[in-house]
């Protein structure tokens, strides 16, 4: 069974053009848009079929909408799981700073629509995940007990020294920002203060894979006074670590980073990711390739079954047909 952690749904908009663009900007900038392949539930299940994909969890980034948006967006993507419940489930979408209206709106989607978590940016209101004003939307969903998917910043504040008159900033500094978060959520105290919260981090944290084993060494030489005052977190920070899970997207169809992310992540914490549309979008043999590569690693049968549906099926208690 395979389900998709990261499959991206939209509202329509007439200003979107058919599929995902990525142009320059007179300013020399990359400028991204989605497109409105990701509004068509048919197109997914056409996609998901040549793909291979049994399941898909839909998710939306609306962090900068209007509140009655974000209830069009939930009320769509329930009405879709509603006409496809064996082929789709939702994550719903939030405004994590939006107080108790958009509380009172995640509750609906979590115990009237249905949804199986919620949806956030890395950095909500350009906030990293360890600020302080993040407190009342964890306690939220701590309340509601389901996952939060944290998805990449697609273009991150404070990363100007990787612009360049080339694709470096967009293809960097998004990994670079996803990683910190994840240090971040360790570190910071998010899972001290809230340790039942169960949080899934995109596209293989970044490249946290390649970093561990550097902030382990350096934990080691402080002798754990890695702080200035008083420690956030009472535990080695290595616990927190292994209460994450991670979704395989973001990398197109290469084993690289599985096999660099198996280094320091337990197969019982990865979760199998597409990130369509905007990667494979008219490639679903590619995909399928890259299911079938990942069958192929040197791991027993129930972590790679586990790797490709199993976990998210546990983690999410989905009703797998």
């Amino acid at each position: 069974m395979i389900v998709d952690l990261e499959h991206h749904f939209r509202l329509p908009r007439e200003d979107a053009g058919a599929q995902v663009s990525r142009r320059w900007t007179e300013d020399g900038q990359v400028e991204y848009s989605q497109g409105n392949s990701g509004a068509d539930i048919g197109e997914h299940l056409s996609f998901m079929d040549e793909a291979g994909i049994d399941m898909a969890v839909l998710s939306g980034n609306l962090e900068n909408a209007p509140l009655d948006t974000v209830k069009m967006w939930n009320d769509a993507c329930a009405r879709a799981v509603s006409d496809h419940p064996a082929r789709l489930a939702g994550f719903a979408c939030t405004l994590p700073l939006g107080g108790e209206p958009a509380f009172d709106e995640l509750e609906r989607a979590i115990k009237e629509l249905g949804m199986k978590g919620v949806h956030i940016n890395a950095r909500p209101g350009g906030l990293c995940l360890d600020s302080r004003e993040l407190w009342p939307f964890y306690e939220k969903v701590a309340e509601l007990d389901v996952p939060i998917d944290v998805h990449v910043e697609t273009l991150p504040d404070g990363y100007d020294v990787l612009h360049a008159p080339w694709i470096l900033y967009y293809v960097l500094a998004r990994e670079f920002d996803i990683t910190q978060q994840v240090f971040r959520l360790c570190f910071g105290g998010v899972l001290e203060d809230f340790p039942g919260l169960k949080i899934i981090v995109n596209h293989f944290g970044g490249g946290v894979s390649a970093i561990k084993e550097r902030m382990d060494y350096y934990v080691g030489l402080f002798e754990g006074d890695v702080y200035p005052g008083d420690p956030l977190i009472s535990r080695p920070w290595q616990e927190y670590f292994d209460q994450l899970y991670f979704n395989m997207a973001g990398r197109g169809p290469g084993l690289a980073s599985v096999k660099c992310a198996l280094t320091c992540i337990a197969p019982e914490k990865l979760l199998f990711g597409s990130d369509w549309p905007p990667n494979f979008e008219n490639d679903p043999a590619a995909l399928r390739a890259y299911i079938d590569d990942i069958r192929s690693l040197d791991l027993a049968d129930d972590q790679i079954e586990g790797m490709l549906g199993g976990n998210a099926a546990r983690l999410l208690a989905l009703s797998l047909h």
